[in-house]
């Protein structure tokens, strides 16, 4: 048998290294901070080894799934960043998009609550360059379109109530097994119908 060539190592370490985030996203929604390298490599059904070769300790392994998990943020709410159309409308594809993400991707879900929760669990102040990340490429575009969207006083305001609405409604979906059941465009409309209503 030959040897692998380079790109086949490649693509093997992408498949063993994603295996390893859905696996920690996964025993994070169960354990939360709690979760251990032991518990991931069970989920994932890896060996022990093989998990701690790519991550010596936890806080590394959950620092990766939150920076890959801001990507996927990202890349989700782009279609409502670039669309046409005025900024309200924007906003609401914005949280339509966010919401669905969450409920597909744990990983998505955990950054927003993480972020949400100003990453109280995690020693040091590791995570003040994802924070601020966070803020540049989620946080303040949505905050722009509220401003413009809605002309509200404190957009800072509605786009912090509109987000906990989104990871509310996600931890009540995911903790009690309904992620299918989840009306995205129900609680859109919920939460953008309230806004508008008391703006006015």
């Amino acid at each position: 048998m030959s040897p692998r060539t380079k790109e086949q190592n490649d693509a093997i370490r992408e498949m063993r290294m994603d295996q390893i985030m859905q696996a920690a996203a996964e025993v994070y929604l169960e354990k939360g901070i709690q979760l251990e390298i032991r518990d991931v490599a069970v989920k994932a059904e890896l060996g022990y080894g093989t998990v701690y070769h790519y991550y010596k300790n936890k806080h590394m392994l959950l620092e990766d799934l939150l920076w890959d998990a801001l990507n996927r943020a990202e890349s989700a709410v782009l279609p409502a960043l670039t669309e046409e159309g005025g900024s309200l409308l924007k906003a609401e594809s914005f949280s339509r998009l966010l919401l669905q993400k969450c409920i597909q991707d744990p990983s998505v879900f955990i950054l927003l609550k993480t972020v949400a929760d100003n990453f109280h669990h995690f020693p040091g102040n590791r995570f003040i360059k994802l924070f601020e990340e966070f803020q540049v490429r989620i946080y303040l575009p949505f905050v722009a379109m509220i401003r413009e969207g809605i002309g509200s006083k404190s957009p800072e305001k509605t786009a912090n109530l509109i987000f906990g609405s989104l990871v509310g409604c996600t931890t009540l979906n995911i903790h009690h097994n309904m992620r299918n059941e989840i009306d995205v465009d129900g609680i859109v409309d919920m939460i953008f119908s309230g806004i508008k209503s008391k703006e006015r």
